[in-house]
């Protein structure tokens, strides 16, 4: 079946057919200075002010519309029939011969008027059309920009308001519940669930509002009230409903695309975790285990000296387990909130200092080196956690170094910050690689050295660092055009907050 099409000029005479108070107030003056002018006009003939009034109902129509073309009309044609057609001050016709130019004069005064009119209400629908295309584009340029729902929510409530003129509300569905997404009165919460419950245009009291069905999120109901005086057409509120339905499946979207990140993520970081601590625990746990069997199998064959160097083994990698274990927890402190408490005003030159002590036995025939022109240089912060962050940079440096290579560390202050710098002779780090050796279980891959570490170290010593504050770079060469040079400044404590 064939739909009907609506009747173009029924609906532009209902939309039109009506007076605000200034149109009207204007159509007013136009009829009395009309008829003014015709009764000045009258002693050259009837012809003159009737033409006066045809000019005047043009006038009517041109500024007011149509609606005041024909009050002008009817009004122009009682005053001139009853005051200046004889006989006077009645309605009836002298002559027949009269009734001719009469009715002619009227009819032309009243199409000149009419089409004076539908000129002018023509132009407003334009005008009007315009301007809500141009309030429809910017609604629309605004709502782009809103990505999550309560920008979406926000960017509604301002925009509507900025641009249409208008107070704007949603509220959407939990579960069966439709709730507020903003702050609203009682009534606009009682208008919305009826709108809800009809799933249908509607409006009353000044409010209208549309339900909103997004393909990937609960529905919505959108509410509105004009604060002008113009009637909003339901067309374009049906415009605007749409845009605002795009808007929330775009948000809809961009969290489900966010949550599905996030699990990409979550699922990268176990695996990377299991693959580490399958990898990284196995080689001293293997090690451990190998010299506890010998001595348990070997112990009274054994000289002094061997089973010393397996005892020694064993401790060294249990050491190794413990600082593998330690920066796992600290790893996941630091992704869960920051630096362990509570923070102490600690010597930086001490904490290398200790540092150093606890990785001089893994060294080997290394150089390790400490200058401290200014000793007595503070900061805040966790002192368990400020020095594995210096001994995993230290395990590093001994680590991708040779025997005889040389680690130097020096503490100054700069610019109100205290600088550690740890820099060594080795097989440094490719540059292209030197913005990622922060990222967790990042391995440059240098050397087969490489297959030794767990890739937390420099991750974590990035996470302390921040927390506080401060800054932590790579950069290369080292020493003797070598090596590699890691950089960190943290800010400087007074004495006094100790």
């Amino acid at each position: 079946m064939t739909p009907r099409r609506p009747n173009p000029i029924a609906g532009f005479l209902a939309a039109r057919l009506h007076l605000h108070r200034d149109d009207m107030l204007r159509t007013a003056v136009v009829l009395a200075l009309s008829i003014i002018a015709a009764f000045a006009v009258h002693p050259l003939g009837e012809v003159a002010s009737a033409l006066v009034f045809v000019l005047g109902i043009t006038i009517a129509g041109a500024l007011s519309g149509l609606a005041a073309a024909l009050i002008a009309a009817l009004a122009a044609f009682l005053v001139h029939n009853f005051y200046l057609t004889e006989p006077a001050l009645t309605f009836r016709i002298a002559t027949g011969g009269d009734i001719a130019p009469l009715v002619v004069f009227n009819l032309c005064a009243l199409v000149s008027g009419v089409l004076a009119g539908q000129l002018k209400d023509h132009a407003q629908a334009a005008r009007s059309s315009n301007q809500q295309l141009q309030s429809l584009l910017a609604l629309s340029q605004q709502l782009q920009s809103a990505i999550r729902l309560p920008d979406v929510v926000a960017t509604v409530e301002r925009a509507i308001h900025d641009i249409l003129g208008a107070r704007a509300a949603l509220f959407r569905f939990e579960g069966e519940t439709l709730r507020s997404l903003a702050s609203v009165e009682a009534h606009w919460q009682a208008f919305a669930e009826r709108i809800a419950a009809q799933a249908g245009p509607s409006g009353e009291n000044g409010l209208v509002g549309r339900r909103l069905q997004p393909a990937n999120s609960p529905d919505a109901v959108l509410v509105l009230e004009s604060l002008r005086r113009e009637r909003v057409a339901p067309a374009f509120i049906d415009a605007v409903a749409n845009m605002v339905t795009l808007a929330l499946e775009r948000a809809a979207l961009a969290e489900q695309i966010t949550e599905r990140q996030a699990v990409a993520r979550a699922e990268q970081l176990k695996t990377a975790l299991l693959a580490s601590v399958s990898h990284d625990f196995r080689t001293p746990l293997t090690a451990i285990s190998a010299s506890a069997s010998s001595l348990i199998a070997y112990g009274e064959k054994l000289d002094p000296e061997t089973s010393a160097g397996l005892l020694r083994g064993i401790v060294e990698e249990c050491e190794r387990l413990n600082r593998y274990t330690a920066n796992l927890l600290e790893m996941s402190r630091l992704e869960a909130g920051g630096v362990a408490q509570p923070l102490q005003i600690l010597g930086a030159a001490e904490m290398v200092a200790a540092a150093l002590h606890r990785v001089r036995p893994r060294a080997g025939g290394r150089q390790m080196l400490l200058q401290a022109p200014a000793p007595d240089l503070l900061v805040a912060a966790n002192a368990a956690l400020f020095e594995l962050v210096l001994i995993n940079i230290l395990d590093n440096a001994i680590l991708y170094s040779e025997e005889d290579a040389r680690v130097e560390i020096a503490i100054f202050a700069e610019q109100g910050a205290c600088r550690i710098d740890i820099a060594d002779s080795g097989q440094g780090i490719p540059e292209a690689a030197l913005r990622r050796v922060f990222e967790r279980f990042y391995r440059a891959g240098r050397s087969e050295a490489a297959g030794r570490g767990n890739g937390l170290g420099l991750a974590i010593a990035k996470g302390f660092v921040e927390a506080l504050g401060g800054t932590i770079e790579a950069t290369v060469p080292g020493l003797d055009g070598r090596g590699t040079r890691i950089t960190i400044r943290l800010p400087l404590a007074e004495a006094s907050k100790a």
